[in-house]
């Protein structure tokens, strides 16, 4: 096979084809993040409805990736991959021409769900087309650089978008710019892409998936307007309900797996005490991950009077220092594991003091936030792309796959728990900014802790 630097054009083709579903999933997800104080003020959304734009796309996404992955197994990889691709264009058309905060967080929700449909056929046709191990590394290296490219363009044209003179509401574009890009994939996916042979036997757990997307939607609902109306002892009781459910609903996947049974998560990475301690670390980071781009573009708009265009603009400085740090940093987290991330977590935290001194007040400088920015996203681009690469280098290859879809599910709910918690932090104690910074903070010592004590287990392994 021909490297992929000098790919056939039915191959290059099949790639960037492939290529647009995390493209279109990542780019959703980062656009909306500073748009959000221009849609909340023309759909007259109150605080609770805005984090909603954002969390309910994440659990939907976060909730169906591992059934997507399995339909894709079942019914054909190309076949979910055009029929979700035309969905996820469905929902950003409704999205688009939402009237409501109602209609636009319910749209956003099954724009989430046919995202996760999408998403994971991607590896499995890359695999399928490129297979030789080189040439499938570089396109998936391809693959990978898109969705980070994404992530900045997201940032960009989600300032500049709302900031557009339009015949009507800037911000509908946000989402109608999908649909002819999902259109012409979905088209072209259809005549270009080869068809993976189905494995019909493969189990679909519809009851359970329909209990843990039910499970997960009550719990941030009832998180996010318990602080919106204010905790007391009713909102506290109603909110252990689904949290309950979410405990024996885990307890149950675990018993049924002990004893044999198909379960929706498999117990089987748990098994090796490097996957646990990657995974708990990694919750504990996602709750940050992108509660951060909600409250620092909310702030930058409302309380630093920034214009959308300029909000986007500068945090395109923090997507350039996570390109650049996620592409140069793999060869040093082969050399140094846990401790490069724990200099990336260090740098984050550093960045976040900077935020308290220097951005909590009046009169902040472009510079100094452009500046800030690019060092708290080098921080990330350490530690994000480590972090999944260390949870599944001690794995044995017959267990990345289920391993893989366990993680990103754990971070696509950390972050909805994230942006919901921290999300009522800033909008509802004093110096919400301060406070939520504090916050933070907090949560990333507490993922630094947990790489101390994984590289103390190292370290006594060793010696």
């Amino acid at each position: 096979m021909k490297p992929i630097y000098s790919l056939s054009l039915k191959n290059g083709i099949s790639l960037l084809l492939i290529s647009m579903s995390v493209f279109l999933c990542v780019l959703d997800l980062f656009i909306v993040n500073i748009a959000i104080p221009s849609i909340r003020e023309n759909i007259n959304a109150n605080e609770a409805e805005s984090q909603f734009i954002i969390v309910f796309y994440i659990i939907g996404y976060g909730a169906f990736l591992i059934t997507g992955s399995k339909f894709g197994i079942k019914y054909g990889h190309k076949k979910v991959f055009v029929r979700s691709m035309l969905g996820f264009m469905l929902f950003s058309f409704f999205c688009g021409i939402a009237q409501s905060p109602l209609q636009l967080n319910t749209s956003r929700l099954f724009q989430g769900i046919t995202a996760a449909f999408m998403v994971p056929q991607g590896v499995a046709l890359i695999a399928d087309i490129f297979q030789g191990e080189r040439e499938r590394s570089k396109a998936l290296g391809i693959y990978g650089a898109v969705a980070g490219s994404a992530s900045v363009l997201g940032q960009v044209l989600g300032g500049i978008i709302p900031d557009m003179s339009m015949a009507f509401e800037a911000w509908r574009i946000i989402f109608l710019i999908n649909v002819p890009l999902a259109l012409a994939t979905a088209l072209l996916a259809a005549k270009l892409l080869h068809e993976i042979e189905p494995k019909k036997k493969e189990t679909i757990q519809n009851s359970s998936q329909t209990a843990l997307i039910i499970l997960l939607v009550l719990l941030i609902y009832q998180i996010i307007i318990a602080g919106e109306e204010g905790w007391n002892r009713s909102t506290i009781s109603i909110a252990m309900l689904p949290l309950t459910g979410l405990i024996y609903f885990i307890y149950r996947q675990s018993k049924d797996y002990h004893a044999g049974k198909n379960v929706l998560i498999s117990m089987k990475p748990f098994t090796y005490s490097s996957f646990g301690i990657a995974v708990t670390a990694a919750a504990a980071y996602c709750l940050v991950q992108d509660a951060y781009f909600f409250i620092n573009a909310s702030y930058f708009q409302e309380h630093l009077l920034f214009s959308s265009s300029k909000t986007g603009s500068l945090f395109a400085f923090q997507g350039i220092g996570y390109v650049i740090a996620s592409l140069f940093g793999v060869k040093y987290l082969h050399h140094y594991q846990e401790r490069f991330m724990a200099l990336g977590l260090i740098l984050m935290v550093a960045c976040l003091f900077l935020h308290i001194y220097f951005l909590n007040g009046p009169g902040v400088r472009s510079t100094t936030v452009a500046v800030i920015l690019f060092f708290y996203g080098t921080g990330c681009g350490i530690v994000l792309p480590s972090m999944f690469t260390n949870a599944m280098h001690q794995l044995p290859p017959g267990v990345t796959s289920v391993a893989s879809g366990i993680y990103l599910t754990v971070q696509q709910i950390s972050i909805a728990l994230g942006v919901s918690i921290l999300g009522r932090i800033y909008f509802n104690t004093s110096n919400g900014y301060h406070t939520a910074t504090l916050s933070m903070i907090v949560l990333l010592g507490i993922t630094f802790l947990i790489f101390g004590i994984s590289m103390a287990r190292t370290f006594r392994t060793i010696h």
